[in-house]
Protein backbone atom coordinates (compact mmCIF):
# COMPACT_ATOMS: atom_id res chain seq x y z
CA UNK A 1 0.00 0.00 0.00
CA UNK A 2 2.54 2.61 0.90
CA UNK A 3 4.69 1.92 -2.79
CA UNK A 4 0.85 2.39 -4.09
CA UNK A 5 0.78 6.18 -2.11
CA UNK A 6 4.19 7.00 -3.23
CA UNK A 7 3.77 5.98 -6.85
CA UNK A 8 0.66 8.18 -6.92
CA UNK A 9 2.62 10.96 -4.89
CA UNK A 10 5.20 10.84 -7.78
CA UNK A 11 2.45 11.52 -10.88
CA UNK A 12 0.71 13.73 -8.71
CA UNK A 13 4.06 15.75 -8.34
CA UNK A 14 4.70 14.44 -12.02
CA UNK A 15 1.36 16.05 -13.06
CA UNK A 16 2.61 19.42 -10.53
CA UNK A 17 5.95 19.83 -12.80
CA UNK A 18 4.03 19.13 -15.81
CA UNK A 19 1.60 22.23 -15.17
CA UNK A 20 4.14 24.40 -14.22
CA UNK A 21 5.89 24.03 -17.65
CA UNK A 22 2.83 24.16 -19.80
CA UNK A 23 1.66 27.23 -17.74
CA UNK A 24 5.29 29.04 -18.07
CA UNK A 25 5.10 28.27 -21.85
CA UNK A 26 1.11 29.63 -21.99
CA UNK A 27 2.81 32.84 -20.43
CA UNK A 28 5.86 33.40 -22.71
CA UNK A 29 3.46 32.73 -26.02
CA UNK A 30 0.83 34.92 -24.53
CA UNK A 31 3.58 38.34 -24.02
CA UNK A 32 5.45 37.52 -27.39
CA UNK A 33 1.99 38.19 -29.21
CA UNK A 34 1.32 41.16 -27.50
CA UNK A 35 4.64 42.61 -27.75
CA UNK A 36 4.21 41.34 -31.96
CA UNK A 37 0.94 43.17 -31.88
CA UNK A 38 2.44 46.09 -30.34
CA UNK A 39 5.16 46.69 -32.95
CA UNK A 40 2.51 45.61 -35.66
CA UNK A 41 0.77 48.68 -34.40
CA UNK A 42 3.15 50.96 -33.96
CA UNK A 43 5.03 50.49 -37.34
CA UNK A 44 1.87 51.60 -39.39
CA UNK A 45 1.87 54.30 -37.10
CA UNK A 46 -1.46 55.09 -36.94
CA UNK A 47 -2.01 58.37 -35.51
CA UNK A 48 -5.85 60.36 -34.58
CA UNK A 49 -5.38 63.53 -33.88
CA UNK A 50 -9.74 64.11 -33.61
CA UNK A 51 -9.92 62.66 -30.17
CA UNK A 52 -8.70 63.50 -26.93
CA UNK A 53 -8.14 59.72 -25.59
CA UNK A 54 -6.06 58.84 -27.67
CA UNK A 55 -2.53 60.07 -28.33
CA UNK A 56 0.46 59.49 -29.98
CA UNK A 57 0.19 56.21 -32.28
CA UNK A 58 -2.48 53.64 -31.61
CA UNK A 59 -1.08 50.75 -30.09
CA UNK A 60 -3.03 49.69 -26.88
CA UNK A 61 -6.39 47.46 -27.03
CA UNK A 62 -8.83 50.59 -25.47
CA UNK A 63 -6.95 52.80 -28.01
CA UNK A 64 -7.93 50.29 -31.28
CA UNK A 65 -11.90 49.86 -29.65
CA UNK A 66 -11.84 53.60 -29.66
CA UNK A 67 -10.58 54.56 -32.97
CA UNK A 68 -12.05 51.49 -34.54
CA UNK A 69 -15.43 52.86 -32.89
CA UNK A 70 -14.54 56.28 -34.66
CA UNK A 71 -13.88 55.24 -37.44
CA UNK A 72 -17.48 53.32 -37.81
CA UNK A 73 -19.32 56.41 -37.02
CA UNK A 74 -17.99 58.53 -39.58
CA UNK A 75 -18.34 55.73 -42.14
CA UNK A 76 -22.13 55.48 -41.45
CA UNK A 77 -22.22 59.64 -41.54
CA UNK A 78 -21.32 58.84 -45.19
CA UNK A 79 -23.62 56.17 -45.78
CA UNK A 80 -23.39 52.35 -46.29
CA UNK A 81 -21.08 50.74 -49.18
CA UNK A 82 -24.05 48.73 -50.53
CA UNK A 83 -26.30 51.19 -50.69
CA UNK A 84 -24.25 53.86 -52.59
CA UNK A 85 -23.87 53.54 -56.34
CA UNK A 86 -21.08 51.45 -58.22
CA UNK A 87 -19.82 55.03 -59.54
CA UNK A 88 -19.72 57.00 -56.24
CA UNK A 89 -16.50 58.09 -55.05
CA UNK A 90 -17.52 57.48 -51.48
CA UNK A 91 -17.56 54.09 -51.94
CA UNK A 92 -13.55 53.96 -52.15
CA UNK A 93 -13.83 56.10 -48.67
CA UNK A 94 -16.11 53.66 -47.33
CA UNK A 95 -14.03 50.80 -48.44
CA UNK A 96 -10.75 52.05 -46.99
CA UNK A 97 -12.62 52.62 -43.68
CA UNK A 98 -13.87 49.28 -43.14
CA UNK A 99 -9.85 47.69 -44.02
CA UNK A 100 -9.27 50.42 -41.14
CA UNK A 101 -11.87 48.93 -38.96
CA UNK A 102 -10.95 45.72 -39.77
CA UNK A 103 -7.59 45.89 -38.69
CA UNK A 104 -8.24 47.70 -35.37
CA UNK A 105 -11.08 45.35 -34.30
CA UNK A 106 -8.47 41.96 -35.42
CA UNK A 107 -5.79 43.91 -33.21
CA UNK A 108 -8.33 44.22 -30.79
CA UNK A 109 -9.56 40.56 -30.52
CA UNK A 110 -5.78 39.65 -30.33
CA UNK A 111 -4.89 41.39 -27.33
CA UNK A 112 -8.13 39.90 -25.70
CA UNK A 113 -6.84 36.58 -26.79
CA UNK A 114 -3.30 36.99 -25.52
CA UNK A 115 -5.27 38.25 -22.00
CA UNK A 116 -6.81 35.08 -21.80
CA UNK A 117 -3.38 32.88 -22.41
CA UNK A 118 -1.71 34.64 -19.91
CA UNK A 119 -4.18 34.31 -17.59
CA UNK A 120 -4.74 30.67 -18.52
CA UNK A 121 -1.01 30.33 -17.81
CA UNK A 122 -1.11 31.80 -14.25
CA UNK A 123 -3.65 29.66 -13.13
CA UNK A 124 -1.68 26.87 -14.97
CA UNK A 125 1.22 27.64 -12.79
CA UNK A 126 -1.19 27.98 -9.15
CA UNK A 127 -2.42 24.61 -10.27
CA UNK A 128 1.01 22.84 -10.73
CA UNK A 129 2.49 24.67 -7.69
CA UNK A 130 -0.51 22.92 -5.31
CA UNK A 131 -0.07 19.59 -7.44
CA UNK A 132 3.60 20.06 -6.19
CA UNK A 133 2.80 20.64 -2.95
CA UNK A 134 0.43 17.94 -2.70
CA UNK A 135 2.65 15.34 -4.38
CA UNK A 136 5.42 16.28 -2.44
CA UNK A 137 3.53 16.07 1.26
CA UNK A 138 1.97 12.56 0.10
CA UNK A 139 5.75 11.54 -0.87
CA UNK A 140 6.49 12.77 2.79
CA UNK A 141 3.93 10.98 4.08
CA UNK A 142 4.73 7.48 3.03
CA UNK A 143 8.43 8.20 3.74
CA UNK A 144 7.53 8.81 7.38
CA UNK A 145 4.72 5.40 7.53
CA UNK A 146 7.33 3.05 6.55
Amino acid sequence: MIRTNRYLAIVVLLLGVMALVIGTAFIVQGVAKDNMIAEAMQLEQITYGGNEEIEGIIDTSAEAQLMASTLREHRLDIGIYTELGRDDPQRDTILNAMTMENSLNLAQLGYGLTTVVIISGVSMIIVGIALGMAGLGLYRLCGKAS
